[in-house]
């Protein structure tokens, strides 16, 4: 089986990020999880609003939409609920597909990756909070694949894929990759596209360390999200590509911790449940989009980086804009359009036309009377015409 690369690098709260590929939650503590997970609990409170949160500000769409009744699959290590927020969410029961003596319903998180994951895209407002997710009103449905940072597989990512789908999911998350593009798990991404399932995959961590290609993500009806800054720049770690289609906040990005708290956290893991979210919305507020639609949406709508075109192999078409993707009025069944060719700065501007309102006037007279004329002048002739034929008839 082939085995998956966890897409993620997070930053305890008292010790030095992390390097690619490995998760630091956090100091034990008093409360712990069940014996066979022993997750570490540890992160401060969320007492400030999420530099991501303002930079996407995506509570502006909720007067339209919070994503109320669209089934969101997220198949990652589970989720924790003994987090105060991560009880609030909605849940549509859970799948287990990675087995480990786990009961096949439970979906226990020991890891903390699902848990933030699940933080980002649907975790309601509560109480002297600060952090939101992008669409509270949905229902999650957690699947969990994996246990620990490297026991995932693909066969566990196709699995996870059909419990999706069977589920009825409109949206799945995969913050997790690979660097081989198994045939199985291929085949459940198109199966997901048959079933009219919106696919969002991180785009992975290792820009540094080679930038090979991960799948899922690079599947193209999958959205594939870098990661970016709070300068909208994008991370180092970040992979690109030309499978890259859109980018997201992923640095030092604020997310629910295992049982309480909340840790800032770095990797594409995290950047994919914000498009994750933005599909959600789009979802309940255009209920007849197709997926193909949806993503040609998102992508039309992003913000594009200034002074450089897209696509591009780092930006994809941009940062993710929540509001525009879901507001814009534009003619869904097009592809996404091209970029306009720019207009130089120095272009003067376009000057107001004159009214040419009695100019108009004037002219449609003058054609009037021009064609009674006409019509006088033939009826002249027909007449001469006639009395011609009554003479010479004679």
């Amino acid at each position: 089986m082939r085995r998956l690369l966890s897409t993620c690098t997070a930053l305890a709260v008292v010790l030095v990020a992390a390097g690619p590929g490995s998760v630091l939650i956090g100091p034990p503590s008093a409360s712990a999880a069940p014996p066979e997970c022993n997750v570490k609990p540890g992160g401060d409170d969320a007492g400030t609003t999420p530099w991501a949160q303002e930079r996407l500000g995506f509570q502006k769409v909720w007067p339209i939409t919070d994503g109320e009744g669209v089934k969101v699959a997220v198949i990652d290590s589970g989720i924790n609920r003994d987090q105060p927020q991560m009880a609030q969410i909605h849940y549509a029961g859970g799948t287990n597909v990675w087995g480990g003596g786990f009961a096949a319903n439970d979906t226990r998180d020991c890891y903390g990756h699902g848990t933030a994951v699940t933080g980002i895209i649907a975790a309601p407002k509560i109480l002297d909070v600060a952090f939101l997710g992008v669409a509270p009103g949905v229902t999650i449905v957690p699947i969990k694949q994996s246990n620990q940072q490297k026991d995932g597989t693909a066969e566990g990512i196709a699995a996870g894929i059909d419990a999706a789908i069977a589920a009825h999911a409109r949206v799945i998350n995969i913050s997790w990759a690979t660097n081989v593009d198994v045939s199985v798990m291929r085949a459940a991404v198109a199966r997901a596209e048959a079933a009219n399932i919106v696919v969002v995959a991180a785009a992975s961590n290792d820009a540094q360390s080679g930038n090979l290609v991960a799948y899922p993500a690079a599947y193209p009806t999958v959205l594939a999200v870098a990661a970016t800054d709070n300068q909208d720049q994008v991370a180092q770690f970040s992979e690109t590509g030309n499978y890259v289609d859109l980018a997201a906040p992923g640095v030092k990005v604020e997310a629910p911790a295992p049982i309480r708290g909340y840790l800032p956290l770095d990797g594409t893991s995290f950047a994919a449940p914000f498009v994750t979210g933005t599909v959600a919305l789009v979802r309940a507020a255009h209920p007849t989009l197709t997926a193909a639609q949806v993503r040609a949406r998102i992508e039309a709508t992003a913000d594009p980086p200034p002074g450089i075109t897209v696509p591009s192999q780092s930006y994809g078409y941009g940062t993710v804009n929540p509001y525009l993707a879901v507001t814009a009025v534009r003619d869904d069944a097009a592809a996404a359009p091209k970029p306009a060719k720019p207009v130089p700065l120095n272009a003067a501007a376009p000057q107001p036309g004159r009214d040419r309102h009695l100019e108009h006037l004037a002219l449609g007279i003058g054609a009037m009377l021009l064609g009674l004329a006409i019509v006088a002048g033939l009826a002249a002739a027909v007449v001469r015409r006639g009395t011609w034929f009554n003479q010479t008839a004679r």
